[in-house]
């Protein structure tokens, strides 16, 4: 069987942090000569994708049989200032929002996995914690560590996730551990099935025995949106029960295909998924 039949017939809810990335394309002018001031031109062009928990869901569209979204009642608004040429973010600006389209209330328990993409910005309260930990036939979690959260939404506010994905310094954090080799730092968290992963340097998962693999690509347009996209097709295999060898490389694969798309212009897709695997 091929293994993308063995998650084809699930349905997936994804609770979490809705999110607006505002792409506004800019040429660097340089500093000001009478401030310390970065100085860029706005050249009138701008990109605006659904982000967060939104873009998430997307990502399993075409491999799964249903994908629901629970998003919270406020909406981040990320507002980039982006070098046209490169690419480059050289500013970012962030205001937060009510959400004007929340989502009904879910039947958690009716979905075959929940999807946490808990972004720090309200949505995931402890009572909504509660619900989904107590709640889930399988529960995936990433917190995510950004400017706007710094040090104060860690991992280890679920004491419950059957698949935990995050990168190594949101581990660390939540570890309280700097320098000890990553290794120690994923043994310290204690979850029975985790992946942190390392950009360009790849990913190591845990599930009883250590699984280290290099990145899938060293071509890199846009990194926003890598480590979801990552989470978010790793999660319906290891709910269906492959190993953390082939979960660390689906998720890698994942994570190279969205590393080439600008912002959220596209998702990552079966046919790119399937290429990236070969």
């Amino acid at each position: 069987m091929n293994f993308f039949d063995k998650i084809r017939d699930f349905r997936v809810l994804f609770v979490g942090d809705g999110i607006t990335d505002d792409y506004r394309y800019v040429k660097p002018r340089g500093k000001s000569t009478k401030t310390n001031t970065l100085s860029v031109e706005y050249l009138k062009r701008k990109e605006v994708f659904h982000g967060g928990v939104w873009a998430a869901a997307e990502h399993i569209r075409g491999l799964c049989a249903e994908v629901d979204v629970m998003a919270g009642p406020n909406v981040m608004r990320n507002i980039y200032y982006v070098d046209e040429v490169y690419t480059a973010k050289v500013l970012n600006v962030h205001e937060l929002h009510e959400n004007t389209n929340v989502t009904q209330e879910c039947d958690v328990r009716s979905y075959d996995i929940v999807i946490v993409t808990d972004f720090g910005h309200g949505t995931m309260t402890k009572a909504l914690i509660e619900r989904v930990s107590k709640e889930a036939r399988f529960l995936a979690v990433n917190a995510q560590t950004n400017s706007m959260n710094y040090g104060f939404n860690l991992i280890t506010k679920y004491r419950r996730a059957d698949l935990v994905v995050i990168d190594e310094l949101e581990a660390r954090l939540a570890a309280h551990e700097r320098d000890a080799p990553l290794e120690d730092v994923i043994l310290a968290l204690g979850y029975r099935n985790i992946i942190v992963t390392m950009g360009a340097r790849g990913a190591i998962g845990f599930d009883g025995a250590f699984e280290r693999q290099i990145a899938q690509t060293d071509r890199v347009i846009d990194t926003i949106g890598a480590g979801d996209a990552f989470l978010a097709v790793s999660a319906p295999f290891a709910a269906a029960g492959l190993s953390m060898k082939e979960l660390v490389r689906i998720g890698n694969a994942a994570g190279a295909v969205k590393v080439g798309i600008i912002g959220h212009r596209a998702s990552v897709t079966k046919e790119a998924l399937e290429a990236a695997l070969v």
